[in-house]
């Protein structure tokens, strides 16, 4: 891990603190009704704005492994706890149906591509799980400002511990990402398609 990595991985967890002290504290629940998702895509833009701006976070995104940001896109799991929650009335069918499914296809995709081996199918793959992943977020945002305009109140479950975590940390460090890879494209080193090796 180079130091720029490690700066990376600092950042990512001083973040997370962050998001936890603003769910702790309630801040989306204190937002006006639009606030949260704008917030969402404020984040997004900011840190994408970052990497292209700051040296060390830059050659940190160029160079990180692919599997290691397939294996950041595994917690989309959650996508089940979404289902729970509605399947106990504590979230809207609407969000946790779209939302719910979609990140858990999303995790299965980028799970199956962690084992994918070399080949000449594996750019492909990806190209399609990117544009996956990223309209899946983009429907789990639009999702929750539209119920949060028309039915105030019906996703505060994603204003409180832990679920804050999913828009103020988790949705812009994946949508990032998506982005990150996209760019890179055709420069995806063949070395990097071979089979994930946890510490390689």
């Amino acid at each position: 891990m180079t130091q720029a990595h490690r700066r990376l991985l600092v950042l990512m967890i001083v973040w997370g603190l962050a998001a936890t002290a603003a769910g702790e504290f309630g801040l989306l629940g204190r937002m006006p009704r639009l606030g949260a998702p704008v917030l969402v895509v404020v984040l997004v833009i900011g840190f994408g704005v970052a990497i292209r701006r700051i040296a060390w976070l830059g050659a940190a995104a160029r160079t990180l492994k692919v599997r290691w940001i397939l294996s950041a896109h595994l917690p989309r799991f959650l996508g089940f706890y979404f289902l729970w929650l509605q399947a106990r009335g504590r979230l809207p069918v609407e969000f946790a149906q779209r939302a719910g499914w979609g990140d858990v296809i999303a995790a299965t995709g980028a799970l199956a591509l962690l084992f994918c081996p070399e080949g000449p199918g594996f750019a492909g793959c990806l190209y399609l799980w990117n544009w996956f992943g990223l309209a899946d977020l983009a429907l789990a945002v639009g999702t929750a400002a539209w119920l949060s305009a028309t039915r105030p109140g019906s996703v505060n479950e994603l204003a409180m511990l832990p679920l804050t975590l999913v828009p103020l940390w988790l949705v812009p460090l994946l949508a990032t990402s998506h982005f990150v890879l996209l760019a890179r494209g055709a420069a995806i080193r063949p070395a990097e398609s071979a089979p994930f090796i946890p510490g390689r």
